[in-house]
């Protein structure tokens, strides 16, 4: 492995107008690290046993829900409004310096701001003064009441990298709009800047994720695959992806998302993002299969 520490990114040399992983795409050499790993065949998505003690942490999940409760996400255009309450959340990080947030309550941090228009964080070109909002994935690192829950915690702590934006969410069951088309279409940030780990908590065999593999033309390619219970998941979501119901459903879909930052790892001490042994040496899945995210998850 390379050696640690390559880039040493202190947070007060960041701009006040600029975002953690916008420093880190602009004066590391970030960028060809990852076009390196572009050229190379990679899979859509993984999926691996998940090794917790599951049925204690799907009760801490839903007596964290009943505490602490579930909310929608708000957006600039009114799609809060479109989604019928079809697909709540409560954050699992939050920023205690945010700006732009849309309540003071620290489960709504990750679940947009006045500035979003739709569901991506990585949609911020052409926007200014994005630190500290909803777009600075990286500032979401502190742990909410929800994540420091019961099993909620013991499960947050298995994880090796800093995690940062991440939330529990549901889409509720009966709800028609949760069966269309076109029902949370978005992409995020590059995988090597957010790897987004899924672990299905409560589901049925209705419920999949999509990935758009090409333009929308007449030759439209998706991947289709089930999040299924006992299993964790990682997948290239910086492509347009959806999670959706094939037809209506009687369970309500839960599912906690813990975002985490593969290649940097922040040092509370220095008050600086650091990169790792890890960075522009592998590829974040092979880090996921490893253990090198999660101790929980091993394709060893």
């Amino acid at each position: 492995m390379a050696k640690k520490n390559i880039w040493t990114i202190p947070l007060n040399k960041i701009p006040d107008d600029m975002t953690v992983h916008q420093y880190i795409l602009q004066f590391t050499d970030i960028k060809n690290k990852i076009e390196q790993f572009k050229a190379r065949p990679q899979p859509d998505y993984l999926e691996l046993p998940f090794n917790f003690e599951f049925e204690d942490l799907v009760k801490s999940v839903k007596e964290g829900i009943d505490q602490f409760g579930l909310y929608s996400f708000s957006y600039n255009n009114g799609l809060k409004d479109i989604l019928d309450n079809s697909y709540i959340s409560s954050s699992l990080t939050w920023n205690p310096k945010a700006i732009d947030k849309i309540s003071d309550n620290p489960h709504m941090a990750t679940l947009g701001s006045s500035i979003l228009d739709s569901g991506s964080a990585s949609v911020y070109e052409g926007k200014k003064n994005l630190k500290n909002t909803y777009n600075d994935s990286y500032s979401f690192k502190e742990r909410t009441p929800l994540a420091n829950h019961a099993n909620i915690k013991k499960l947050m702590n298995t994880f090796k990298r800093t995690i940062i934006r991440s939330r529990i969410s549901m889409i509720v069951a009966g709800k028609e709009i949760s069966t269309k088309g076109n029902f949370t279409w978005h992409n995020d940030e590059e995988i090597y800047i957010n790897l987004r780990v899924n672990i299905p908590i409560q589901t049925s065999p209705n419920y999949f994720i999509q990935i758009l593999n090409s333009t929308v033309d007449d030759n439209l390619k998706i991947t289709e695959f089930e999040l299924k219970k006992n299993f964790a998941y990682v997948y290239d979501s910086h492509k347009y992806h959806q999670a959706y119901c094939k037809k209506l459903d009687s369970l309500d879909r839960i599912n906690l998302i813990c975002g985490v930052s593969p290649w940097f790892d922040f040092d509370p001490d220095e008050q600086a993002w650091c990169s790792n042994e890890f960075y522009g040496e592998m590829h974040p899945f092979d880090m996921f299969a490893k253990g090198l995210i999660t101790t929980t998850v091993s394709s060893a």
